[in-house]
């Protein structure tokens, strides 16, 4: 029998040719090559998948998922809810600018939607920052109440990180959503008075695309210094100037020391410092006392108020002056709640978008164990649904808050922290501006660069119907809003009626 050779085989007798290796091996080939594949593609939007999946604007850039989306990716499971209001709205303006019924533009709403141990903002104020945006976007869209109703507006949520620390690629997706077939027109939100903010609106200036800034409150971050950036809150220097006046009301004066955050990061702290020192130095005494705080940067050490506090009783201080962050204003007011001289009563003035320490009852705990009252300048006042309107209240927050209860829910304590009002006031200005940018015979909407150019006649025709005031835009007030009421709120609160003769930005 003749022996096979090395290139076949032997078959009854017949060589049969031996198959070439890639057909003999084919299979476990292809399974490597798909593998490969599969990795390639994996490793090419990982951090797609792991925010969602590829195209839904959202990616994972230093830990965190940022970027752009109305509910394609929810930001925090206390956020689902909203998300999905938005985006149910977004997909009826969408099929009406299909149908030819109406047209549209797009708003987006920037801010800091992820959460870690170190942050200057919460998923409480930010759920409420979210509500307070998507009950003006309906209204926009439901009511005159911001003007004629065309166009629509689109609402999409941009989240630029806990710290901001990404904002770069987020703001690069932003700017080509100006020549969408619906265009981005407005940024609204940016509530963290820190560097990374002023770098955000410098950006959006270059690009003419306007802004309007809901809790930021640092001085210097407005159309003065940057054009096309508006205020919807009162800056730290109407707040401070609203807690002079109340100052100015007491039987006694006070002896004054100052406790700021020394964090040069921190624009809010700092400039509200300059603030109290420029409008409060008479009311102060002694050497101003400094500490690192916990919501931009590091987190402090444990025990970093005690020798604050030890120094406030050798000085027989019975008003701090306090410069800082909320979140760390409750661990500074448990410090004070235990020093060896509370037997002096206590006032702590403070200047704030809006407290939710109302519902907080270890807080409200502190000031009562502590002899201690809260003495803050804020946005709102949690008693204004009592008073009367146009007089000790703004004249349009009651519609703020019937149409809040209409589109959102009515949620007991949701209107306590500011971030509600201040936000809905934001997406109300910047979709005024749309509107009078707008002339009806027109057949596409107005441009980002359209909507720039008429920021600064937001004014007597058309003034805006805010939950904060009749709020007024001129060159003269460089982006800071006339009108605005900046109510001063004593806690533990007394009554169910604010404080008379409120301090109205503008008077």
């Amino acid at each position: 029998m003749p022996e096979a050779t090395n290139s076949g085989r032997m078959i009854q007798g017949f060589e049969v040719p031996r198959r070439p290796w890639w057909k003999r091996h084919w299979k476990p080939l292809a399974a490597a090559a798909l593998a490969l594949v599969l990795v390639a593609v994996g490793l090419r939007y990982w951090d797609e998948f792991t925010c969602g999946g590829p195209g839904n604007g959202v990616h994972l850039i230093g830990g965190q998922c940022v970027g752009i989306t109305d509910d394609a990716h929810v930001f925090h499971e206390g956020f689902e809810e909203i998300q999905g209001k938005i985006a149910a709205e977004n997909d009826r303006v969408a099929e009406a600018v299909e149908s030819g019924e109406n047209q549209a533009v797009k708003i987006a709403y920037l801010g800091t939607f992820s959460f870690g141990e170190v942050g200057p903002m919460d998923p409480v104020r930010m759920l409420r920052a979210i509500e307070g945006a998507y009950t003006a976007q309906m209204t926009a869209n439901q009511s005159p109440r911001f003007g004629d109703r065309t166009p629509e507006i689109q609402l999409e949520l941009a989240n630029v990180g806990s710290q901001q620390a990404q904002w770069e690629p987020v703001v690069d997706q932003l700017v080509p959503m100006t020549e969408d077939d619906i265009p981005l027109v407005a940024v609204t939100g940016m509530g963290v008075s820190i560097d990374s903010t002023r770098d955000i609106a410098e950006r959006l200036s270059s690009e003419n695309i306007p802004m309007v800034s809901s809790a930021v409150t640092a001085d210097g971050l407005d159309d003065g210094d940057i054009p096309g950036l508006l205020r919807a809150a009162p800056s730290n220097t109407e707040y401070v100037r609203a807690l002079r006046e109340y100052m100015d009301g007491l039987d006694e004066e006070p002896a004054g020391t100052l406790v700021y955050d020394r964090n040069e990061p921190d624009l809010f702290v700092s400039t509200l410092r300059s603030a109290y020192e420029e409008n409060l130095a008479d009311f102060t005494e002694g050497s101003a006392q400094e500490y690192g705080g916990t919501t931009v940067g590091e987190s402090s050490s444990s025990g970093v108020y005690t020798p604050i506090s030890m120094n406030l009783c050798w000085n027989a201080t019975d008003t701090v002056f306090f410069a800082g962050r909320a979140p760390d204003l409750d661990d500074f007011l448990y410090t004070l709640s235990i020093r060896d001289c509370d037997h002096i009563p206590l006032k702590i003035v403070f200047a704030v978008t809006g407290l939710s320490v109302i519902q907080d009852d270890d807080v409200m705990g502190y000031l009562e164990d502590g002899n201690m009252s809260l003495i803050y300048a804020s946005a709102t006042d949690p008693r204004w649904e009592n008073a009367t309107p146009g007089d000790d209240a703004p004249e349009h927050y009651g519609d703020f808050v019937n149409s809040y209860r209409e589109y959102v829910g009515d949620d007991t304590g949701a209107f306590d922290n500011g971030y509600a009002l201040v936000n809905h006031d934001a997406v109300g200005v910047a979709a005024r501006a749309v509107r009078i940018s707008y002339e009806g015979d027109e057949e596409q909407p107005p441009t980002a660069s359209e909507v720039f150019s008429q920021l600064m006649l937001l004014n007597s025709a058309h003034e805006v119907r805010g939950g904060g005031g009749m709020l007024s835009y001129t060159d003269e007030t460089e982006g800071e809003a006339a009108g605005r009421y900046v109510p001063v709120v004593e806690l533990p609160l007394e009554g169910d009626q604010p404080l008379e003769d409120p301090y109205i930005t503008g008077d």
